[in-house]
Order: C-alpha cells, then structure tokens, then sequence
C-alpha cells in the first residue's frame, strides 16, 4: 500500500493540532477533615470513637493501682510514718548540736538505720556526706558564728 502525500501531511497535522490544544483537566480541591473530636472533627464521633477504643483494647484495667496511689494511708501507717519523722527529726538535730558545739571534734561519722554520715570541718566550711549503701549524697554549710 502506497502512501500519499496528503494522508501523512493530514496525519502530521492532526497530531500537532492535538498536542499544541490547550487540555483541560477538572479536579477539586483536596481538603482534610479530621475525625476525632479531640482534634476538630465531629463531636459526636466521641463516644463511638470511645467505644471502638475500649472494644480494641486487649488490657482490662481493674484499678488497683490507682487505689494504691491515691488511697489514703490507713491510721497506722500515718502514726508509723509520723514516729519516723519525728525520730529522723530527733537525730538531725543531735547530730546538728555535736557537729557545730564548742569543743566538737573536726571530723567524726555517725550511722542511724544503715546510714552513715560522715563530716569534716575545714575553716568555716562543714561538708557533710550521707550514705545508705546506694546513694551518696554530699554538701557544705557555712560554720555558724558562736559570737
């Protein structure tokens, strides 16, 4: 078959004329809607969202734990608690008078219910170190003036 002049001339100017045509293309805008209502969407997604939540969840929660954070402390334990302060109390304040006394030694250790402190006066500085066998916990205090 022997092609004319004038069907590859009608050809060429066919498919010019389409790709030099202007295509026009509809689309709309795309915009996010949330759902959870905790970030703008419906507010009555919640219970249902709340409901799919709890259906999902594989970890049943019987609230003991928080009874034990936010429950009161029985009687007994506050009176044992309030012993205990009113002890460690006691020993500071002894330990407080033997430190800064007239005539104390320089240095000395002292050990109340697996805690040892331990001090040592250097001018008119005292560094104290506190120890339980875990943590050690260290500072100084200006040597009051006995003017």
């Amino acid at each position: 078959m022997k092609k004319t002049p004038f069907t590859i001339s009608a050809l060429t100017i066919l498919s010019t004329a389409t790709l030099l045509l202007p295509i026009s293309v509809f689309a709309g805008d795309l915009t996010y809607r949330p759902i959870n209502p905790s970030f703008g969407g419906d507010p009555f997604n919640s219970s249902h969202l709340l409901q799919m939540a709890d259906i999902q969840n594989k970890y049943k929660d019987d609230g003991s734990d928080l009874n034990s954070l936010f429950g009161e402390d029985s009687a007994a334990d506050q009176f044992v608690s309030s012993i205990r302060s009113t002890m460690i109390s006691g020993a500071s304040s002894q330990l407080s008078d033997a430190i800064f006394e007239d005539g104390a030694p320089p240095s000395g250790t002292f050990r109340l219910d697996g805690a040892t402190v331990t001090y040592n006066t250097v001018g008119n500085r005292v560094y104290v170190k506190v120890s339980d066998g875990i943590t050690t916990n260290s500072f100084d205090i200006p040597k009051p003036n006995t003017n």
